[in-house]
């Protein structure tokens, strides 16, 4: 088997898939971005040329600004939320022994496998206006707490190992000459995970910005940037300007992704180094 890999033939085929898989991947995305710049009323071929009206249209509509600035105040919020959660949470699963630990790590991930769906639904259930259990309501307040606890886990599996990386002597070092614990975790632990806290925070900010079938969920009269693009696809008139939108979406999640993971890759090679 691995000769065929290793063969030329072999090799061949292999890139070959790989860049099927790329462009299966990728074109929607280029094409989203194509379409954003034709001069057409129609999101689709032939291509007319290349026009910015689109782009000027949707910075003009009120609607689009006021949809960002909610996108970002609740992207911004769970950024720090859930960072500030999850740095408590990976300290104590990394360095605590203690009953029902495995329970803990499981409840804290469990937002990685249930169905956004469903998660959805189960909020807007808890936090009816007038319901028994959280009477909260439906607005960007039930956003925050909806998107906090899908960041939660991916702030977790990016802060925890480099938590549990850090070499324990370092705090015990710390602790034998009269440091507090949150002297020993503000000045030993936090400055080695300081890469991984930017990384923890950009994924949060792009996980919140990018959501949307919780944030339609529980969102009120002022609506995430998401939503409005799904809702505003129901009107034909309206699809060129959303294009553009979109697109914009889509390259700065990509950047603020790659971002986060040069920031944490920095951080790997800061604490090997170390």
């Amino acid at each position: 088997m691995s000769d065929v890999f290793l063969s030329r033939s072999g090799r061949r085929a292999l890139l070959g898939f790989f860049g099927a898989f790329l462009i299966f991947l990728y074109a929607p995305t280029l094409v989203l971005v194509m379409f954003s710049l034709n001069d057409s009323a129609v999101a689709g071929f032939p291509f007319v040329g290349a026009t910015l009206r689109w782009y000027s249209a949707a910075v003009h509509e009120p609607e689009v600004r006021k949809a960002l600035l909610a996108s970002i105040e609740v992207g911004l919020a769970t950024a720090f939320l859930a960072t500030g959660v999850a740095l408590g949470v990976s300290y104590a699963l990394a360095r605590r022994r203690f009953p029902g630990r495995s329970v803990v790590s499981a409840l804290a991930l469990l937002p990685l496998v249930v169905p956004t769906v469903v998660m959805g639904v189960s909020l807007l259930v808890l936090f009816r206006p007038n319901g028994p259990v959280i009477p909260i309501p439906l607005s960007l307040w039930a956003v925050l707490i909806g998107h906090v606890v899908v960041a939660l886990p991916f702030c977790i599996l990016i802060l925890m190992p480099r938590i549990a990386s850090i070499d324990r002597r370092l705090e015990e070092a710390a602790e034998d000459l009269g440091a507090s614990w949150w002297q020993t975790f503000r000045l030993v632990v936090l400055p080695l995970i300081g890469p991984a806290v930017v990384s923890s925070l950009l994924v949060g900010f792009v996980t919140s910005v990018d959501e949307v079938v919780i944030a339609s969920f529980l969102v009120g009269d002022q609506v995430t940037l998401p939503v409005y693009l799904y809702s505003g696809l129901r009107f034909a008139e309206r699809t060129m300007m959303l294009v553009p939108v979109a697109s914009v979406m889509i390259v700065a999640s990509f950047v603020l992704v790659v971002a986060a993971d040069l920031v944490r890759r920095a951080g790997d090679r800061r604490l090997g180094a170390a």
